[in-house]
């Protein structure tokens, strides 16, 4: 199996990190990784904001946890939706950008891989799609540097991993070949 695919197949989620931060080599090189990714006719417009300033994730991560509680949803204590990662990359896009969803989900995903490949764990985070529009979160996310006229598309949680979970199975009956 060659080295992409050996990456893709390696890849999983991360809920347990150190807390040491990445070096900025390596954060550099899994966001240019990220900004290669392909996007509706080449127009390049998702954005990828990594928040490495601890104080500012948490801040967000205060913000959201007021939201889920306001809204009945029910969280673990001490709920942190980051993971407590050292660095959270926050990937927005225009909110005139029709195709912000995929071109942002594409930047994510080699987010994911490039991350793999230099043995950073990552975590898929999508608490901000639903909650970017209340002012307190807005607020954090304009502090961060989000434009105002962005929305989020996702997030990811990157650090070094402390414990290594098991690799979940992925359901195989989920492709088609049709002749």
């Amino acid at each position: 199996m060659n080295e992409t695919l050996e990456t893709i197949y390696k890849r999983k989620s991360c809920r347990d990190y150190l807390p040491d931060p990445l070096d900025e080599e390596t954060l550099k090189a899994i966001l240019e990784a990220g900004i290669q990714a392909p996007s509706a006719m080449n127009r390049q417009q998702c954005e990828a904001f990594a928040v490495t300033n601890k104080e500012l994730i948490d801040e967000l991560v205060h913000e959201l946890n007021v939201v889920f509680a306001e809204r009945g949803e029910k969280k673990p204590e001490n709920y942190h939706c980051a993971y407590h990662a050292p660095v959270l990359v926050i990937v927005s896009g225009p909110e005139y950008e029709s195709r912000r969803i995929e071109d942002g989900s594409c930047l994510l995903e080699n987010i994911f891989l490039a991350a793999t490949s230099l043995n950073v764990g990552s975590c898929w985070i999508n608490q901000l799609r639903d909650t970017q529009n209340v002012e307190e979160v807005r607020n954090v996310l304009t502090k961060i540097g989000l434009p105002v006229n962005h929305q989020v598309v996702g997030c990811a949680a990157l650090g070094y991993v402390r414990n290594e979970g098991p690799r979940k199975e992925k359901k195989l009956n989920r492709y088609h070949i049709i002749k």
